[in-house]
């Protein structure tokens, strides 16, 4: 019985010794396993392959050129992980750099175009606009939609004086469609400063877009059905992404569309940006 039980025991602990280092592979590996699992998925998730919404990273950053007989400018930053739309007037006359001296924005888009234009603004600042965007009034009021409308307090851009002036009394606020926009514009701004004026259409864009924003979803396909009235430099990819962009932000109840304008002085030769201009501007553009 004694030798029967000692083999018995000295069975067992083989058995033992045996199966110890095979438990201890097997949970080595699985424990690699899991590691090379967790990092699959986290470097998906870096691709935009898990757990992302399309277009949730993305930021673009746009030189909007609006063509009359003296050119305006914004600069439009769509910033998806901030959740922010801002809308950044930007004065025709600004001051920029060329090769023969200084020059403004407006004579530049004159002369050679909406790409130069953004040419010169990144040499001035040392950051420019991932692409650019012009078009006439007329065609940005289709972009919007002839169907869209917008409310827009007067009160925000004039004095009770001037608001009386042109009709504003008491009732503060205009009805505004895309067709009478520009005109609107145009007769609120006579006698304001260039950074009054060009902060003015930023924020009745502003305006239109808080107002209606389903129509967020719609500008990229806009501006693609537009591209024969456009001068621009974006791509087919760029639209696509940008729609997505779009898209995501329209999704997110926290998402903010706001307006500003860069801030300088007049001078004889043009609007000079001072230091904060010029800091947000590359604040906006970086």
């Amino acid at each position: 019985m004694r030798s029967r039980r000692g083999l018995f025991w000295r069975s067992l602990l083989l058995t033992c010794l045996a199966l110890v280092p095979m438990c201890a592979a097997v949970l080595f590996f699985a424990d690699q396993r899991q590691q090379q699992a967790e990092l699959e998925l986290a470097a998906a998730a870096g691709r935009g392959e898990v757990g992302i919404d399309a277009g949730a990273q993305n930021t673009h950053r746009l030189l909007l050129a609006v063509q009359t007989e003296e050119p305006e400018f914004l600069i439009l930053r769509i910033d998806a992980p901030a959740r922010t739309i801002t809308l950044c007037a930007v004065p025709g006359q600004t001051l920029v750099d060329a090769p023969q001296g200084r020059t403004t924005l407006a004579d530049c888009y004159l002369a050679a175009g909406p790409a130069r234009a953004a040419q010169l603004l990144e040499g001035t600042l040392g950051v420019g606009p991932d692409a650019y965007f012009a078009a006439t009034p007329d065609t940005y009021a289709q972009m919007i939609g002839a169907d869209t409308t917008a409310r827009f307090d007067t009160a925000a851009a004039l004095t009770l004086e001037e608001r009386r002036a042109l009709g504003y009394g008491e009732d503060n606020v205009a009805q505004l469609t895309p067709d009478s926009t520009e005109e609107f514009l145009q007769t609120l701004r006579t006698g304001m400063s260039a950074q009054d004026a060009a902060q003015l259409r930023a924020a009745v864009w502003a305006a239109y877009l808080r107002q209606n924003p389903a129509r967020l979803t719609l500008l990229a396909d806009a501006a693609r059905e537009q591209s024969a009235r456009t001068l621009t430099d974006l791509t087919a990819q760029d639209l696509y992404d940008l729609a997505d962009t779009l898209t995501y932000l329209h999704g997110r109840s926290e998402a903010a569309i706001e307006y500003t304008v860069l801030s300088g002085a007049e001078t004889a030769a043009g609007y000079r940006l001072d230091g904060e201009g010029t800091q947000l501007a590359c604040t906006l553009l970086g």
